[in-house]
């Protein structure tokens, strides 16, 4: 990550809180929480490279504290139920805020390789070197290749 996240320490600590309500341990503990696994340095990463997406992320985490107050304490302080309870809340009353966290969550959680073998997925990247892919058929690619070739040159020789 480049830089400090752009969310205050205490916004931080609500989101690795939130983070583990969105994506829970498993009940015996071996698979972590999202939180806990730290993808809220993922989210940081994404939101310094996209302005909006931080503006969406800081939205989000804005309304889940005024959530919580709401219900007498930080959301930290709520139990489970409160939680769950603030999570729904956030998505109803701001839903583009929670669609990114979400998505983004997802997408830093599962992209891990320490996570993807608790799923019976490779722990190795998916490319390259990843996953087994088959072997592309010539005669597709020539298919596709056709309109290519038949237009032509189009550049200026050197």
């Amino acid at each position: 990550m480049s830089g400090p996240p752009p969310w205050s320490e205490a916004e931080g600590r609500l989101l690795r809180a939130l983070l583990d309500d969105i994506v829970p341990a498993s009940a015996d503990g071996r698979v972590p929480a999202a939180g806990a696994l730290g993808v809220a340095d993922y989210l940081a990463r994404k939101a310094a490279d996209d302005p909006a997406l931080a503006a969406l992320f800081r939205e989000g985490l804005a309304n889940a504290a005024r959530l919580a107050e709401a219900r007498g304490a930080a959301f930290e302080a709520l139990d489970a139920a409160g939680r769950i309870g603030v999570v729904a809340a956030l998505e109803r009353e701001a839903p583009d805020a929670f669609t990114a966290l979400l998505r983004h969550t997802y997408m830093g959680y599962y992209s891990r390789a320490d996570v993807r073998p608790h799923f019976g997925l490779s722990d190795r990247p998916t490319q390259p070197e990843g996953y087994e892919l088959p072997e592309d058929d010539p005669d597709e690619l020539a298919d596709m290749l056709a309109p290519v070739r038949a237009r032509g040159r189009c550049y200026r020789p050197s």
